[in-house]
């Protein structure tokens, strides 16, 4: 036989009378009346078809039916609000692993000096981050949050515009001493490109450049082809030529001077990167990241977006 729906409303009231053996005891705990608590428990003997208390004018005492059922209810219901309490605790101090997906330059340059903050705060929160310049599947490779340029078209995820992506082009000043510097996007070819391979691709980047207010796509020579922008950004400060690279990644040096900017009135508009997860209803150690990052970089952060809608 089923038990009755609403039993579970009926059970604190047979529980708290049972270990205290009154029924104004009872109710002091529970925050009730007396005679609620000697209403619920004469509602789950009907329904249960048992008597639970003998009754006198000072006390209840339990029947033998009444200490069975406590020895089965008793530690049942301390399991659930233990294990309630524990979800209400890990809303308050999140906790656990999250697995984060995101392309290498931003994790570098712009991801890694908020990390120790992010941790400071949460400190039973661990990140598992990957590296990933291709495109992921969130919830297939199991992912809580990916950061990139582009995601799986077919995953139904939330994206939100995030932090914007500059490419730009850039040189070492020795580079551009010895062998001049560009004046117009068709000088280009007279230099040595440093070029990029995209290990998602496998196909070298075509420079997009910008000229009579369209997009120009430029596919310079150049001897060196490395798939790591890291490598392309050496390889620039090495005085070995002109690369095109993210923003994040020369806007040091073009501070220091060990870089200069190259055809800047060229360089492309700025392309949106995004923040991708894959529910509005996240649990909490996803939420704080998710919020942190978003603290972070609020200027450029849209309103959310389905996937399925860029």
């Amino acid at each position: 036989m089923s038990l009755p729906s609403d039993v579970h409303r009926l059970l604190p009231a047979f529980l708290s009378a049972a270990q205290s053996d009154n029924f104004s005891a009872a109710a002091r705990q529970l925050g009730v009346t007396p005679a609620a608590i000697s209403k619920n428990v004469r509602v789950l003997e009907a329904k249960l078809g048992v008597r639970l208390f003998q009754r006198n004018t000072h006390n209840v005492v339990l029947t033998d039916e009444g200490e069975a059922l406590l020895a089965r209810v008793a530690p049942l219901w301390q399991a659930l609000s233990t294990a309630l309490e524990r979800v209400q605790r890990q809303e308050q101090q999140p906790s656990g692993t999250v697995r984060i997906s995101v392309i290498p330059g931003f994790a570098h340059q712009l991801l890694m000096p908020l990390i120790p903050t992010f941790l400071a705060r949460y400190p039973q929160i661990d990140l598992d981050i990957s590296l990933d310049a291709k495109v992921v599947n969130l919830v297939g490779e199991g992912f809580d949050v990916a950061i990139g340029s582009r995601n799986d078209p077919d995953s139904r995820l939330i994206a939100r515009e995030f932090s914007p992506i500059q490419m730009v082009l850039a040189a070492s000043p020795d580079y551009l001493a010895k062998n001049g510097t560009p004046q117009t996007i068709e000088d280009l070819y007279q230099h040595q490109a440093l070029l990029h391979r995209n290990p998602a691709t496998g196909r070298v980047v075509k420079w997009q450049l910008q000229q009579d207010h369209r997009v120009k796509s430029v596919e310079p020579a150049g001897r060196l082809i490395v798939s790591q922008p890291a490598m392309l950004l050496d390889a620039t400060l090495a005085n070995m030529g002109i690369a095109y690279l993210a923003k994040w990644h020369a806007v040091a040096h073009f501070s220091t001077g060990r870089l200069q900017p190259v055809l800047e009135k060229h360089w492309p508009a700025s392309a949106p990167l995004w923040l991708y997860y894959a529910s509005a209803n996240l649990p909490p150690r996803v939420r704080v990241w998710v919020d942190f990052l978003l603290e972070h970089f609020r200027n450029s952060t849209k309103n959310p977006l389905k996937i399925s809608n860029l």
